[in-house]
């Protein structure tokens, strides 16, 4: 059995569209964008750099966030190779798909289910904290996978700090590096290529 594990923002939802710069409340639905900063800067810290998300909703006077970000455009983040590539995963029955994803949990919650990319994975871990080997390792104790794969935008940890067989890849949708372990897209055969 294989274990496909991947990050959600950058990797598969383009966190910086529908939103300006990178800041998932300075966003086209909000009238005032200078208010909208300051109300994010002010919460911006948290442990491990994690907005506030329901102070930020009350602050932005957000009182149905679903339906916000329905109407900022959020449903519509994931990357075009997104959907193909899980049900193309989805026609190997020794994979195990899932989604780990690090931050305010409500908020990638909201992600998630708006998106429906939960729907075409076999779990989703949500969690703040962003540890993201020990996760890892949880879920290879979970499945028991004969090899696991590990694809995100950031990687600050490699295969060494695992007792099983691991492949890394850091994901580049923007073709601003090259070299091993670098992809740019979602494909199957590239991401299983040194895998036999």
């Amino acid at each position: 059995m294989l274990l496909f594990i991947f990050d959600f923002d950058n990797t598969l939802g383009d966190t910086y569209w529908p939103f300006w710069e990178g800041n998932i409340f300075r966003t086209k639905t909000l009238p005032d964008v200078t208010k909208a900063t300051e109300i994010y800067e002010k919460y911006r810290r948290w442990p491990d750099d994690i907005v506030m998300y329901s102070n930020l909703l009350e602050e932005y006077e957000i009182w149905n966030p679903k339906e916000f970000f329905i109407s900022a455009g959020l449903p519509n983040q994931l990357f075009d190779d997104v959907v193909p590539f899980f049900i193309r995963l989805r026609e190997h029955p020794e994979v195990i798909s899932t989604i780990l994803t690090t931050w305010d949990e409500d908020f990638q919650k909201l992600k998630v289910e708006l998106t429906w990319v939960d729907t075409l994975v076999d779990e989703v871990v949500i969690t703040r904290n962003r540890n993201k080997v020990e996760h890892i390792k949880n879920l290879i104790k979970k499945y028991s996978p004969e090899h696991t794969f590990f694809i995100d935008d950031r990687i600050n940890f490699s295969a060494s700090e695992f007792d099983t067989p691991i492949t890394i890849y850091e994901m580049d949708r923007w073709r601003k590096k090259e070299g091993p372990g670098i992809i740019h897209s979602l494909n199957l055969s590239i991401i299983t290529m040194n895998y036999e």
